[in-house]
């Protein structure tokens, strides 16, 4: 099985430089533009089911890269709950504040957890396991797809190190074991 894993166009919150989480905030002009991006390299794909987290910036983007699939909304997709910094601008937390969050997540701001994040991108990943499917197309945000691949080589990789534009496409296989099969940003 393929799994193509799309993050999110643009949103208003990415424009304004904003802690983001579970705020249901939608795409900016640009941000639909950048599902077209998606569209065109997934267009030559037949995909047997199609998810989206039910935030709507990602259903947005599902919408315009997969306008003729329809698709399965999933909590599981949602990107990590930020808390009480949700609308924030990253400026209101201090460099120690944000070099934490890596390893203890939102927590202490009445979010997610890392161990709560990565807890749930793993049962989304045996959700998968046990469905017979060819490729499918799951449209998420970087948290999610840069949880995914620490989950699928083993280990925590340095975000700073992992670029994950928006509509960034990383294509995991499965066959009783996940690998990445590759990784592409459209900027």
């Amino acid at each position: 099985m393929r799994v193509y894993v799309i993050r999110h166009g643009e949103s208003e919150n990415n424009r304004a430089q904003k802690y983001t989480g579970w705020a249901d905030v939608h795409l900016t002009e640009k941000g639909r533009r950048d599902a077209l991006l998606a569209a065109d390299f997934l267009k030559n794909i037949s995909f047997d089911k199609v998810y989206s987290s039910d935030l709507a910036r990602a259903k947005e983007t599902a919408e315009c890269a997969l306008p003729l699939y329809p698709y399965e909304e999933s909590s599981l997709l949602r990107e990590i709950d930020v808390g009480d910094v949700a609308g924030k601008p990253f400026s209101v937390l201090m460099k120690e504040e944000k070099e934490r969050i890596p390893e203890q997540g939102y927590k202490p701001y009445g979010g997610e957890s890392r161990e709560e994040f990565h807890s749930r991108i793993c049962s989304f990943q045996r959700l998968l396991e046990e469905r017979k499917a060819e490729n499918v197309a799951v449209f998420a945000h970087a948290g999610f797809l840069r949880e995914m691949l620490d989950t699928v080589v083993g280990f925590r990789l340095p975000r700073n190190k992992i670029c994950c534009d928006n509509c960034a496409v990383a294509v995991f296989e499965y066959d009783g074991d996940w690998h990445l099969h590759s990784w592409v940003n459209f900027s």
